[in-house]
């Protein structure tokens, strides 16, 4: 294989998951082949750090205050998209030549996140030398946002991606490669210990049914509520809360803690930012997040069932729809039905190997290895 430039081009102003993504496929292409170059920048970041912020503040404060008008956006994704194609994905596109592509000179150029990718493609065409450009997308839905016939590549999670790509006008010739969403290679590692070693090495009590609860990594969605219908449970469980980077969560749920009831003998942990993440996720019998295509991808590789709840307009109610169709995970339209479903699944072992079946045939550990290799070969 020749050395290879390869530019990762992410966004960390609309989640972190976008970002992790492009981490887990530098680290692969790093491993395989320890003499490429490989770089990460922030797109809008570099384009306009202006446009940025305000995208930032919109996009926060309609997913808080005006959900529905995120929801009517991606539902009328055809409509935006041709506005980032042009003019805006053209004024974009002089800035990201001038400041990244010209710079850098990149052999591959790989988005994980839709916002710049058809201001990449004009950058593509306007460029001085050429290079191949790539689409990642990391949920579990394709939408209009990533069309672009100078596309070279799509890796995605699942064939019916495959699927709604090819219906598109003028993407006939790309090439889509069915890898998975790329993870971090740590996500691989849940077959070196059974659940109760897990535990063991976590410091839980192994005998235990272990429900972990997260929001992303910052600590979004109804916790506090969801905690509360856990610790109603009649039923023993061990209850992991990771709030993540949310220090304001953390500390309010610790507060709590003391005055919930436990009568049935609830064992409580509230953790914040995990690092370490797929070691708590391993040891869970049960999986509650909000449906990031990220979180749901290394649930999927580690094969822990999934209880979804509160996803955000757009991508992560699509991501829903997909994961519940396939019958890999279970949706809680409520809050208060999450600790009906806990205990569904806590008491019925058929139920959850059946889940952990379908999971396994969605689930791609190895997926940022395999995008690796094939950007590597191109």
């Amino acid at each position: 294989m020749n050395r290879k430039r390869i530019l990762l081009v992410t966004e960390e102003w609309a989640g972190s998951g976008h970002r992790m993504a492009a981490e887990a496929l530098a680290d692969a292409l790093r491993e395989i082949q320890p003499d490429t170059e490989v770089k990460i920048v922030m797109g809008l970041q570099t384009a306009s750090p202006m446009l940025r912020e305000v995208s930032r503040f919109f996009y926060l404060n309609i997913l808080r205050y005006r959900p529905s008008i995120w929801q009517r956006l991606h539902e009328r994704d055809h409509k935006w998209a041709a506005a980032l194609k042009k003019p805006l994905g053209i004024w974009l596109s002089r800035r990201l030549v001038t400041r990244l592509i010209e710079q850098e000179r990149p052999d591959i150029v790989v988005a994980t996140h839709a916002y710049c990718f058809a201001a990449l493609a004009e950058a593509k065409r306007k460029a001085s030398k050429p290079f191949s450009l790539v689409g990642i997308p990391t949920d579990y839905c394709f939408h209009h946002f990533w069309v672009h016939p100078g596309a070279d590549l799509y890796a995605v999670a699942h064939p019916q991606l495959a699927e709604q790509i090819r219906v598109h006008a003028g993407l006939e010739h790309v090439s889509i490669l069915e890898a998975g969403i790329p993870i971090r290679r740590k996500f691989q590692t849940f077959t070196e210990y059974e659940k109760v070693q897990w535990k063991q090495k976590l410091g839980l009590q192994p005998q235990l049914f272990t429900v972990l609860l997260c929001g992303g990594e910052g600590g979004y969605g109804a916790m506090e509520q969801v905690l509360r219908g856990l610790v109603a449970e009649t039923d023993p469980l061990q209850i992991v809360v990771v709030t993540g980077r949310n220090q304001a969560l953390r500390e309010r749920l610790s507060r709590l803690v003391p005055e919930l009831p436990n009568r049935t003998g609830h064992a409580l942990v509230i953790r914040g930012y995990e690092p370490a993440i797929w070691e708590w996720m391993a040891a869970a019998d049960l999986f509650i997040t909000k449906p990031g295509g990220i979180s749901c991808a290394e649930a999927l590789a580690l094969r822990t069932p999934l209880i979804l709840y509160q996803p955000l307009p757009g991508q992560e109610q699509r991501n829903v729809s997909f994961l519940v169709q396939q019958q890999a995970a279970l949706f809680a339209g409520q809050a208060d039905q999450v600790g009906e479903l806990v205990g569904r699944l806590r008491t019925s072992a058929e139920e959850r190997e059946e889940i952990i079946g379908r999971m396994s045939q969605l689930g791609k550990p190895d997926a940022s290895e395999r995008i690796a290799r094939y950007l590597l070969q191109l």
